[in-house]
């Protein structure tokens, strides 16, 4: 079985069950604050903006914050591919752009048709204005803009319109500015999500679960033409190169679709020289 299937069944998972929490107000809460009683995982983003605007350390949400930073650490950016609405909503929106426009040009952040991925680039410049907005206005700013927080307001006040119940202007500004972000700034996860800057700088650190070559089998090694790996990554990553790393999000997308099953995914194997 592919990992796409197994990954796209655990977003699935998540999603439904934050969603459900939601409609029954189990006070499970969402990705940005996601637990039971005294239990929680916080958006770390979300943490370090309230520490900010309440210019106050909360010890429970730093020891959270703490282990977040320890899980990016060993397993990198798992959470934008694994867990994150973002993508499979994004994924969709381009899915049905692609059909209406019935464009054969390449659309994607493949590494083949862009500049090579910087290590600091213009969402790390986005997470210090969500940073510095905090600070100044006293309030998680960008909280009222992520598309995470607004994909599951819309589950909410949508729910809320079918039954009935406290229907408001809500019903139009999520959506419409969730359609915004995602549509108009297509590129929002590879160019101004907050979120996955403040991941990819902890990810510097990560040195678990990469893309490993086997150069064997490698079609390009071999001297033809295959760039299938770096055209898939939606982190525009070519596996073949150690740079940028700390962006991949382990999506397995690079192996899923190697024509020669040259790429595998495990946890301390060492890259091949």
């Amino acid at each position: 079985m592919k990992i796409k299937y197994i990954r796209w069944l655990v977003l699935l998972v998540a999603f439904v069950m934050i969603a459900v929490g939601l409609i029954l107000n189990t006070n499970l809460g969402t990705l940005s604050s996601f637990g039971w009683q005294a239990i929680a995982s916080i958006c770390p983003l979300g943490v370090i903006e309230s520490f900010l605007a309440s210019k106050t350390i909360f010890p429970r949400a730093l020891i959270v914050l703490a282990i977040i930073a320890i899980f990016v650490i060993l397993l990198g950016k798992v959470f934008c591919a694994w867990v994150c609405p973002v993508a499979p909503v994004r994924s969709l929106i381009e899915s049905v752009r692609k059909k209406l426009t019935s464009s054969n040009k390449c659309v994607s952040n493949c590494s083949t048709c862009s500049s090579k991925r910087a290590k600091f680039d213009s969402r790390h410049l986005v997470l210090g204005g969500s940073l510095l907005s905090a600070l100044i206005f006293g309030f998680p700013v960008f909280c009222l803009f992520c598309p995470i927080g607004l994909i599951f307001g819309t589950v909410i006040v949508v729910w809320q319109f079918i039954g009935f119940e406290d229907v408001s202007l809500s019903l139009l500004i999520y959506p419409l500015i969730l359609i915004v972000e995602l549509l108009v700034l297509r590129k929002w996860c590879a160019r101004f999500c907050p979120l996955g800057a403040l991941l990819s700088l902890l990810s510097l650190a990560n040195r678990f679960v990469k893309p490993i070559v086997k150069r064997e089998k490698c079609l390009r090694v071999a001297g033809g033409s295959c760039h299938v790996c770096s055209e898939v990554c939606p982190e525009q990553l070519d596996p073949h190169s150690a740079d940028g790393m700390q962006e991949c999000s382990k999506c397995a997308l690079c192996k899923d679709n190697c024509p020669s099953g040259a790429i595998s995914i495990k946890l301390f194997q060492k890259k091949s020289s």
